[in-house]
């Protein structure tokens, strides 16, 4: 999750359900306990509003405080994103997430060193503690909302719910529609997911934010120095899960091959071989790739065929293979192709689940690298225009996958 941007319904759906309920939890222990809303600014904004017309210093104060470290978590999540890109670490959202991990310990902390005792109808912190605290909070907040945003190009956003109502209200539209598309590909709904899939993911966000700041209300009651540890120790669990399963290296061979066939040994410059290589044991997990997208983006221009090799992996996690479909497509729409090594039978359920054999034209998907270098070289010569017509056909390749 924290590798490469969420593409798929899948993908988007587990962003949805991992972190809304994070959100929701928080801002309901910051209303408790501060009397502040600390997962949106709209209501805030409006408050900075009013205090200006009002000339009421005070409360004044507060609301740019809290709209200033909503923003300073937004930037924050950029540069650390931007961080990770220059310096091609291969988790470029880990960062984010374990500062906004950092910054709800430091919330947590600031209740507890604050002393405060739960009383009816709440807490209400001031004075430093107050802005102190406001701002873990609130720094937090925007740390996630742009690392999620970021990592579903806008699609899911898990810390205010007054967009998601708005556009679900749209969705049940189009939902009880008799005759609406399958897929939507308008600007009202610029995501490719079908209609119904659009329509459970924002319920989900909204069920997930509800849940959350449920949870946290019914915790609250319970411990209010305590209150913040579930959140913390789940994102602290999910920055864990993120660096104890190593992501795969592609590593480009050189032109001459050993062990490979005279005829097939030289490559030409169009055709480049990458091996994957996965440092540390996978005890039979699937594998993890890097951002296959950010990798086809960043590839040699003058590579028109790339042939990766699979042979070392067990299989590939479905966020993987799903974004080797997207790598596939993306080939086909600029004039490059993809072949992929090693899938030998019984291998790589993945890849036919994730819909692969049915964009790769066939013999795309080889046993071995010496069958792959043979259709590459096939495909760079005088029969490419004839394998490029030639549409795969699944029972083929199926055999390969199954």
């Amino acid at each position: 999750m924290l590798v490469a941007q969420a593409h798929s319904f899948t993908q988007k759906a587990r962003l949805a359900v991992t972190l809304a309920w994070v959100a929701g939890y928080v801002n309901i222990v910051c209303i408790v306990v501060c009397g502040k809303g600390v997962s949106h600014v709209t209501g805030t904004l409006s408050a900075f509003g009013k205090d200006i017309s009002d000339n009421d210093w005070e409360p004044l104060i507060v609301s740019g405080w809290l709209l200033w470290w909503f923003f300073a978590g937004a930037f924050s999540s950029g540069v650390a994103t931007a961080v990770a890109r220059v310096r091609k670490w291969k988790s470029a959202y880990v960062l984010p997430i374990a500062a906004e991990a950092a910054a709800l310990l430091g919330f947590a902390i600031t209740i507890w060193v604050s002393g405060a005792s739960q009383v009816e109808g709440g807490v209400h912190l001031g004075g430093t503690e107050l802005l102190v605290t406001t701002a873990f909070a609130c720094f937090a907040m925007g740390l996630q909302n742009a690392t999620v945003s970021r990592i579903s190009s806008g699609v899911v956003r898990t810390t205010h719910v007054t967009g998601v109502l708005t556009d679900l209200g749209l969705e049940i539209v189009n939902v009880l529609r008799p005759k609406a598309p399958r897929r939507v590909g308008g600007a009202e709904t610029p995501t490719g997911l079908t209609v119904n899939e659009r329509a459970l993911l924002l319920t989900l966000i909204l069920v997930g934010f509800g849940l959350g700041a449920g949870l946290g209300g019914v915790l609250l009651a319970w411990s209010l120095q305590l209150v913040m540890l579930p959140p913390i120790i789940f994102l602290m669990w999910i920055v864990h899960l993120d660096q104890s399963q190593p992501v795969a290296d592609l590593v480009r061979e050189g032109s001459s091959l050993p062990g490979v066939a005279p005829g097939l040994a030289d490559l030409p410059p169009s055709i480049a071989l990458f091996r994957l290589r996965c440092a540390g044991r996978r005890r039979g997990r699937p594998h993890r790739l890097p951002n296959m997208t950010h990798w086809g983006e960043s590839l040699d221009p003058e590579v028109q065929i790339a042939v990766i090799d699979l042979s070392e992996a067990k299989d590939i996690e479905f966020a993987g293979a799903e974004e080797l479909c997207l790598l596939a497509e993306g080939f086909h729409k600029s004039g490059r192709s993809l072949v992929l090594a090693g899938v030998t039978p019984g291998r790589f359920p993945s890849l036919h689940e994730a819909g692969l054999d049915r964009l790769l034209p066939l013999g795309s998907v080889a046993r071995d690298v010496p069958e792959a270098l043979a259709f590459a070289r096939a495909r760079a010569g005088p029969t490419r225009d004839v394998m490029g017509d030639r549409t795969a056909d699944p029972s083929n390749i199926r055999s390969a996958t199954a």
